[in-house]
């Protein structure tokens, strides 16, 4: 078997059947499907079901709550070479046709390979926009730069025998950037990557997306999954600067998707921003580093200027918003 889909599945009877066509296991003995219902209270499982028991290649099975029980469940079943995961709202791109990915993942020697993918209507092109692709300390220094375009889970492959050999895990205690962490612990103990230019993944970004809703313990929960990924880093003092600035990423996602949809959200910005973290991070990071549109704010941050830094967070809720 050449190929492991794992698709974490809850609620989704509307999306499971496409993302299942979309891997091209109907018309490829090499591919194989697990779904991995964890929870569902539609006819996800009835669906499901019922295509399993004409395709040998279509595996149901079932986990405790969450999408990273989901995940680890199925790498517990994938028994082909590589493994790749695909959410049930999303779809892959021409696996039906793509016999040119396929025969790279035959002659691939790497042990992770990269490829680009769609959010909606827009490609991200990350074999063009990755410097120094073999590299592995400037590759993950970008990544970490760049977390919201690189540190996916999707839109890769990964070896089956070293993620199992490595007992690498998705964190069921992190509701958010789960897949970051995954991703990163696997880059850490890869020797060799790859970057091929294959549009491969379509990441269907709606209104009921999860970075789209509200969720008061947002900002709680990306705090968590910072402080863990700053746990695995701590050995790895090359990836310093670059911590901070991923760091700094997923505050501006709080602000964004959290504390500037709130109230009270200069206070709530200011406290966080005073949390040892973030103050390790501001004191250390240098402010060139920081001049960027994207980390605008934490220049008036770092001297404590809360009230402009508000006012860019407040303009880019509005500009999040009719995206």
């Amino acid at each position: 078997m050449l190929l492991s889909v794992i698709i974490p599945a809850y609620n989704c009877e509307k999306t499971i059947m496409q993302a299942i066509k979309s891997t091209g296991v109907y018309s490829n003995n090499q591919i194989e499907v697990i779904v991995v219902n964890n929870g569902s209270q539609d006819r996800t499982e009835e669906l499901v079901k019922k295509k399993a028991r004409g395709q040998k290649n279509i595996i149901y099975a079932e986990s405790e709550k969450g999408v990273s029980n989901a995940r680890n469940k199925g790498i517990e079943i994938a028994t082909a070479r590589w493994i790749t995961f695909l959410d049930a709202d999303d779809y892959l791109i021409n696996f039906e046709n793509n016999n040119n990915l396929l025969k790279e993942l035959v002659k691939c020697s790497e042990d992770l390979i990269i490829c680009n993918y769609f959010v909606n209507s827009s490609k991200i092109n990350l074999y063009s926009m990755t410097n120094n692709q073999n590299d592995k300390i400037k590759v993950i220094r970008q990544m970490l730069e760049n977390p919201t375009k690189y540190l996916t889970v999707w839109g890769k492959f990964y070896r089956t025998d070293l993620v199992k050999n490595e007992n690498i895990k998705f964190d069921n205690k992190l509701l958010y950037s789960e897949d970051s962490e995954f991703l990163l612990n696997y880059l850490l103990i890869c020797n060799r990557l790859v970057f091929i230019n294959y549009y491969v993944y379509k990441y269907v970004l709606s209104e009921n997306s999860t970075v789209r809703k509200y969720n008061p313990q947002l900002a709680q929960e990306y705090e968590k999954a910072i402080c863990k990924i700053k746990e695995d880093l701590i050995e790895y003092p090359e990836f310093e600067s670059s911590l901070y600035i991923f760091i700094l990423m997923q505050v501006n996602l709080i602000m964004v998707h959290n504390v500037f949809l709130s109230k009270n959200a200069l206070a709530k910005l200011k406290k966080i921003c005073n949390k040892d973290y973030i103050q390790e991070a501001l004191s250390k990071i240098s402010l060139k580093s920081i001049l960027t549109l994207r980390l605008l704010p934490f220049v008036f941050c770092k001297y404590h200027c809360y009230i402009c830094a508000g006012i860019i967070y407040k303009l880019r809720v509005i500009q999040n918003h009719y995206k």
